[in-house]
């Protein structure tokens, strides 16, 4: 399946939003909701001859569109622990040991993200001989007016983590991912800050000082927390003693973000 994503807001809404209903089959205010989000805006999920020909349709619409190919994607980015910064090129290492070096002048795109995910359980809890004895105890205090709840109660608990990330592309394609939580900040030496948050805003400011030419971008700081079309993310969900746990991931929808970004650039369709 492939991703089709606007890559610049539509000049023209109405001329937009007809030529996307045209070819999905989706109501017209459907399409005008797909278009509206700031970009880069996922429009559609569609099989790979049916997104080409949307991608084709919107570009005679003076849109800039792409299509992203899901197969695969993130797996051949390298999940690096260190960055050396040397004078003529940049080395990023993974836990591993493997090691990726390009030189600055070859480092197309850098990319500042963030991504959230959301945690939500639920399970039952049976009342404690001391709370069902208090339930009775209030029950005839009250002459029968508060009548004891003795049976299991449902607890809802819902928590949320944030991780900041960084996408730097090379020009032949090669990707390195930085996340907060993955990073060894010891490599910026004097320049290393108390916070991972402050440290991510180190490295970012450092990638784009090394190579200028570069396509720098940091909108996926907001645009990566929000909900994604058709882009679900990690989901699992199990049940186990009368306890339920679901929790969904929104990275993999960055992930897209930053991949639609990257072929942006390197077809000069982003301003």
């Amino acid at each position: 399946m492939k991703v089709v994503a606007l890559v610049e807001a539509a000049p023209d809404m109405q001329s937009a939003a007809k030529a996307l209903a045209a070819v999905t089959g989706m109501a017209l205010a459907e399409a005008r909701m797909r278009l509206a989000p700031e970009a880069p805006a996922l429009l559609a999920r569609l099989a790979p001859e049916a997104a080409e020909t949307l991608v084709e349709a919107l570009r005679s619409e003076g849109l800039a569109v792409l299509a992203v190919d899901e197969q695969g994607l993130g797996r051949e980015w390298l999940a690096a622990r260190r960055v050396t910064f040397g004078e003529d090129a940049v080395t990023f290492s993974a836990r591993s040991g493997e090691t990726q070096s390009w030189r600055w002048r070859d480092v197309a795109v850098v990319l500042r993200g963030a991504s959230s995910v959301r945690t939500r359980s639920e399970h039952k809890e049976q009342p404690s001989k001391m709370e069902v004895a208090k339930a009775y105890g209030l029950a005839i205090a009250s002459h029968g007016l508060m009548l004891p709840r003795t049976g299991a109660k449902t607890v809802r608990q819902e928590s949320e983590e944030t991780t900041q990330v960084i996408y730097v592309f090379s020009r032949d394609g090669q990707g390195a991912l930085l996340s907060e939580h993955g990073m060894e900040f010891s490599c910026l030496g004097p320049a290393m800050q108390p916070s991972r948050i402050a440290n991510m805003a180190v490295l970012m400011r450092r990638l784009c000082e090394r190579a200028p030419e570069a396509f720098h971008d940091e909108r996926l700081l907001r645009l990566g927390r929000r909900p994604l079309p058709f882009v679900v993310g990690d989901s699992t969900q199990t049940s186990t003693n009368n306890v339920s746990v679901r929790t969904v991931s929104s990275l993999p929808g960055m992930d897209v973000l930053a991949e639609v970004l990257r072929q942006a650039a390197a077809l000069r369709l982003l301003e």
